[in-house]
């Protein structure tokens, strides 16, 4: 999908890039992507609560980033993406670069769980699309960090269609008593027979010290 995008996109046009790789994942094969029926929670997440440092698990071929990455440019924000694959993570930075988002994304080449203990400071937003079997033992690193901004907003893709596999992450975020959490059924990415959903979860510690 690099080749295509570099080929057939507008360099410098995220919105055009996303739209190529939609229709490859389309047409020709299927790819791992948010989507765009998820991605229009991605959007309004930074949109709507103002998101300015995000953090993504998960880079794969690019595709979130840039989606994530147009939307945080417009306020001056930023992206760190952890992706273990190196071949991926070579490939997102080339989709991420003809987007232009070069000087918004970065793309580290990293397990999660060793990237997360690299970090500083405190990110707004954390989208967790990676191995569906770290999801809750990486956002716990998250916060036994302090990684988390007040109001940060956790986002996770595919608890639809790997509910099994993260029953555990999900039970977690809508029973903690630090989280207010809302699912989305919204359908798997390039097909629209088959239900999925993606868990928005609010971090908001404070709030519940204030009222102990």
């Amino acid at each position: 999908v690099t080749l295509e995008v570099e080929e057939f996109a507008e360099a410098g046009n995220p919105k055009n890039v996303l739209a190529v790789m939609d229709r490859f994942a389309s047409e020709r094969r299927f790819l791992m992507n948010v989507g765009v029926e998820k991605g229009v929670v991605l959007r309004q997440a930074v949109s709507k609560h103002g998101a300015r440092r995000a953090l993504e698990l998960g880079a794969y071929c690019g595709y979130s980033a840039v989606l994530l990455g147009a939307e945080l440019r417009k306020c001056g924000g930023t992206l760190v993406s952890l992706e273990a694959d190196a071949n991926n993570a070579a490939m997102a930075r080339r989709v991420v670069r003809h987007a232009g988002l070069d000087a918004v994304v970065d793309i580290r080449t990293s397990p999660a769980a060793e990237g997360i203990g690299k970090l500083r400071g405190q990110f707004d937003l954390v989208f967790i699309d990676h191995w569906k079997d770290d999801y809750l033992s990486d956002l716990k690193r998250i916060e036994d960090a302090g990684l988390l901004s007040d109001g940060a907003i956790v986002i996770a893709d595919n608890v639809g269609i790997f509910s099994d596999t993260l029953c555990e992450y999900l039970e977690y975020v809508r029973s903690s008593p630090n989280y207010e959490s809302r699912h989305y059924a919204l359908p798997m990415e390039y097909n629209d027979a088959i239900p999925d959903g993606i868990e928005v979860s609010i971090w908001k510690p404070s709030a519940i010290s204030a009222t102990a």
